[in-house]
């Protein structure tokens, strides 16, 4: 092997007394190719290098045939003045940030279970107490499992990201539940939906802001009250003031029509823990990334969202263009069609739930809480048989969403209710006519309630296995919002979403037309138009204005003037 290379005196002389070894002669072969040259200072080896380089990045056809030529043009670009800086410049691939964001992630958790991990059961008890650090998270791969059985799901490696991000969430806010909502597609990103609950001390933190954001700050009225005196005063002085001008005075235009419309009273919004604010829902483009907090929602976001088809975009500071205007951004958007997809898709076998206080809906429908009532698990549950759950009637599959008035509420609110306060008793005076209360379907209501949309079944079973019906589960899944499903086997049950965030469109869906054009003057002969006068009308219009010739004088009339007046004067 030695052999092999043409090697100088000195180096020969140095291996002279040596034994043949592969390592050693690669070795020298390589310092060899790596000696320079006095004119350019390149060698064979970087020049061979840079060969390799260019083939692998360029993957021409025919390598062999144009060797020669991709060494000189190698050689070439070393003697040309490198002026595009894009040349050199490096540019990461879209995956190297998502990496770096997991492994922050995986490194978060990771710190956090040997911090559980080095203390001991009692003292971790405590700081649970203290700290309230970790909160109950639903078993997402457990879910994951069965959902896939039934033919739903997500892949096992995103699932895995996705209930490590959701441990993050856990550690970073101040939540007591969390639960994974579903996935919703945008054009651009997707979101990851998770469902929580904040913990005490938060909520009422949040109570607090609510309540100090409605009540008007002190001294405002007697303020304006003040200003306005002045400001009118400042007018009347500056009225008495003015000369009066000698400008010829403009014709009268008509009269500005006054506006008899009044807009209807604002709706309140639902305060933080309450209605469709009950929840709060956290979102992300993509496991590993922060989640962010969805504003919360008022009745204008879920009356506008119900009137609008739009997909999502995956930019939460995205602009919503729709009629009717929708005030707010993707955000908001966002969080509205959540909670009409949770309001109508959270499903369950019946008796999977039971209210919290132990009292029946109809005690609680005249309190303040009515249509908000809260629901735990029933830990008397056994479960439905597979017959029973693939009833085509659905009689054993129940909604605990809470419904979404037409208002945009889950609980009623009265527009009279503060001037049917102020009427007295004694007053003669009729109040204002009665509003009927909206009542949705009570909590727990049957899947076979479910209207229809033009024949459409609103909800389909199916069953994972009919050869081991032990283990078989069964799932369920909308109709109306296509990519809502739920799933049932034994004592478990959960839901799950995974769509566009789309209600289901009839053929002969059309959006709301624009309000016709409002008429700003009263038609009239002042504002109504007319055809521009010819030159004939005009000269008409001169000759039947002109001024009338003076009438002509008669003959004798002057002599008998001046004959008149000196008899005067004698």
């Amino acid at each position: 092997m030695s052999q092999t290379f043409l090697l100088e005196p000195d180096i020969i002389a140095a291996t002279e007394n040596v034994m043949p070894d592969l390592n050693t002669d690669l070795v020298l072969a390589k310092n060899y190719l790596k000696q320079q040259s006095a004119a350019t200072g390149d060698s064979v080896y970087d020049h061979l290098v840079d060969i390799v380089q260019k083939l692998l990045s360029q993957k021409p056809p025919d390598v062999v045939d144009n060797f020669e030529q991709y060494s000189w043009e190698v050689k070439q670009d070393k003697f040309k003045p490198n002026f595009d800086l894009l040349n050199d410049l490096y540019m990461s691939p879209p995956q190297m940030s998502l990496t770096r964001s997991m492994d922050q992630m995986f490194r978060l958790v990771a710190s956090k279970a040997e911090k559980l991990g080095d203390i001991g059961e009692e003292e971790q008890e405590l700081d649970l107490e203290e700290d309230n650090f970790k909160p109950r998270i639903t078993d997402l791969l457990e879910n994951n499992h069965y959902f896939k059985e039934g033919g739903y799901g997500l892949p096992d490696n995103e699932c895995y990201a996705i209930y490590i991000s959701l441990i993050m969430l856990g550690i970073k806010e101040p939540v007591a539940t969390i639960r994974f909502f579903g996935k919703i597609f945008g054009t651009k990103a997707n979101y990851y939906v998770a469902e929580t609950d904040l913990t005490i001390e938060e909520l009422d933190r949040r109570i607090r802001e609510f309540e100090l954001k409605d009540m008007p700050g002190e001294g405002e009225g007697e303020g304006e009250s003040h200003h306005s005196e002045e400001e009118a005063e400042m007018a009347a002085e500056g009225e008495a003031r003015e000369p009066v001008s000698k400008e010829p005075v403009r014709p009268k235009m008509p009269p500005e029509p006054t506006i008899t419309w009044t807009p209807p009273a604002p709706i309140p919004v639902e305060r933080p823990g309450q209605g469709v604010n009950r929840k709060v829902y956290y979102v992300c483009n993509n496991p590993g990334e922060d989640w962010i907090c969805l504003p919360d929602l008022t009745p204008d976001h879920i009356r506008v969202a119900r009137h609008t088809v739009r997909c999502m975009t995956g930019d939460l500071d995205a602009e919503v263009v729709t009629f009717p205007p929708f005030e707010g951004t993707e955000r908001h958007y966002l969080h509205a069609q959540i909670c009409r997809i949770a309001a109508a898709t959270s499903v369950s076998p019946q008796g999977f739930y039971t209210f919290g206080s132990g009292e029946e809906e109809e005690d609680l429908d005249m309190e303040e809480g009515a249509g908000d009532m809260a629901f735990n698990l029933n830990p008397f549950y056994h479960g439905h048989s597979l017959k029973d759950l693939l009833d085509s009637n659905l009689t054993y599959w129940v909604h605990h969403g809470r419904y979404i008035l037409k208002q945009g509420r889950t609980i009623w609110w009265n527009p009279n209710a503060e001037m049917e306060e102020g009427l007295e008793e004694e007053d003669e005076v009729e109040g204002p006519p009665s509003v009927p209360p909206e009542i949705g379907p009570p909590l727990f209501t049957t899947l076979a309630e479910d209207a229809r949309i033009e024949g459409l079944k609103p909800w389909s079973t199916r069953i994972s296995s009919i050869l081991v019906p032990e283990r078989a589960v069964v799932t369920i899944r909308s109709n109306i919002w296509p990519g809502a499903v739920a799933y049932a086997t034994g004592k478990r049950s959960e839901c799950m979403y995974v769509g566009w965030g789309l209600k289901f469109q009839p053929p002969n869906f059309s959006p709301l037309q624009l309000p016709k054009p409002q008429d700003e003057y009263p038609i009239g002969p002042e504002v109504m138009e007319m055809a521009d006068p010819t030159f004939a009308d005009e000269e008409a219009y001169r000759i039947a204005h002109l001024p009338p010739p003076p009438p002509p004088e008669l003959p004798g009339e002057g002599e008998d003037f001046g004959e008149e007046g000196e008899v005067e004067n004698e």
